[in-house]
């Protein structure tokens, strides 16, 4: 198991068939998790698609994600937690300084953009994510409410990838609202062959 230390970001190449498995190192820290096809990154996972084609906010077993070219990407498989998002964006250096006063805050599109790097993927081509573990609860108007993250310790998420993929997941570093808990702690991620 590789260790995504909390406030921090990781990427690596998946083959078809694999299995992305993602893990709680502590309880209640999010990951944001963005999948790219292998031979053309501008066919990206796309949160939008897969909201429409499973008909669902949350989505949990059993669920396909879809791509920006509504190509079939992943399954979810083994999902310990139940509950993950497709509404928010990633945290960005662009929004800290307006919803909490804060510059210089670490966030996931900065950790996403670091690890993606490597891989030729700049910030322009970086997807909204699919928020492992994060908590958001809708009410019958429409209004949005963090929550804290159900996960605990040890608690997984298993993504069964359908094709070659670069997969990039930040722990996110967010620590001025509920999503984790009020504190910032690892994810394990493991790539297992098929």
């Amino acid at each position: 198991m590789t260790v995504v230390a909390g406030g921090t970001g990781w990427a690596g190449s998946a083959p078809a068939g694999s299995l992305l498995r993602i893990t709680d190192i502590e309880g209640q820290q999010v990951g944001d998790l963005v999948l790219f096809r292998a031979d053309d990154h501008t066919n990206r996972f796309s949160a939008a698609n897969t909201r429409k084609m499973n008909g669902n906010i949350f989505i949990t077993t059993g669920a396909t994600l879809w791509s920006s070219h509504f190509d079939r990407i992943a399954t979810l498989e083994e999902d310990t937690v139940g509950r993950h998002d497709l509404m928010a964006s990633a945290c960005s250096w662009y929004d800290y300084p307006i919803r909490f006063g804060v510059e210089g805050h670490r966030s996931c599109l900065a950790n996403l953009v670091e690890a993606l790097a490597p891989h030729g993927i700049e910030e322009p081509g970086i997807p909204d994510p699919m928020n492992v573990f994060m908590a958001m609860d809708v009410t019958p108007s429409g209004d949005l409410t963090i929550l804290e993250s159900p996960s605990k310790a040890g608690d997984h998420l298993d993504v069964r990838l359908l094709v070659d993929c670069v997969v990039a997941l930040s722990a996110c570093p967010q620590d001025l609202n509920p999503t984790n808990g009020g504190a910032v702690t690892d994810l394990g991620v493991e790539i297992l062959p098929a």
